[in-house]
């Protein structure tokens, strides 16, 4: 059931040596998971179709996981947008959206 390695990630705000801010990435579990994955949908964004997908994962639960963290799965950066526990601290669902507008590199 859980068969995929991800990694659940969060940014940190940090000052450099001149005092300059940045962002960085800290990871914050490394975690096996079953991925789910719904129907995805066509959206029209600036005259280009889109499509997304969205993603769940499961987990083992662990506390400390909020909406606004990062996973990462096969390399690919996907952000939290909801926690859901399943039971009382027996599992938790990862809501993700995996859409291709992020990959205009």
């Amino acid at each position: 059931m859980f068969d995929r390695p991800i990694e659940v990630l969060r940014y940190r705000d940090s000052r450099d040596e001149y005092g300059d801010r940045s962002k960085e990435l800290v990871p914050v579990a490394s975690l096996v998971a079953q991925r789910t994955e719904s129907g995805g949908r066509e959206n029209l964004y600036a005259g280009r179709i889109v499509h997304e997908n969205e993603v769940a994962y499961t987990i083992r639960y662990r506390s400390g996981i909020e909406a606004g963290m990062l996973v990462r799965d096969e390399g690919r950066l996907l952000r939290i947008s909801s926690v859901h526990e399943e039971g009382r601290r027996w599992r938790l669902h990862l809501l993700t959206t995996k859409s291709d507008a992020e990959d205009t590199d």
